[in-house]
């Protein structure tokens, strides 16, 4: 009897374990965007995602930086074009996997 209690409390230790791993490595969702930063793999961009619909992107060391619209679908986000006085910083429009922004 104590050898099968010790056994219902290791699967349930295990599989609170991998319940919580599961949810931690799950891709972001839209809400999670909303109000943080992130940077680009380009090592010069960070994107701030203002609302459900806009976006600030900014190039550092420059003060250059820009707002535009933004979407998701089918796990992807989709910015759309920016203001920014920067080439390199407008150029940023185009479709990204949500992993991306983790």
């Amino acid at each position: 009897m104590k050898n099968t209690l010790s056994t219902n409390k290791f699967f349930l230790l295990c599989l609170t374990f991998f319940s919580i791993s599961f949810l931690t490595s799950c891709d972001p969702t839209v809400s999670d965007l909303i109000g943080k930063e992130f940077a680009m793999n380009d090592g010069y961009h960070i994107i701030k995602f203002k609302s459900e619909t806009s976006y600030y992107v900014y190039q550092k060391p420059y003060n250059c930086g820009g707002d535009g619209s933004w979407s998701f679908n089918d796990g992807k986000v989709i910015l759309g074009p920016n203001d920014s006085n920067c080439e390199s910083t407008r150029e940023l429009e185009d479709t990204y996997d949500i992993s991306l922004f983790k």
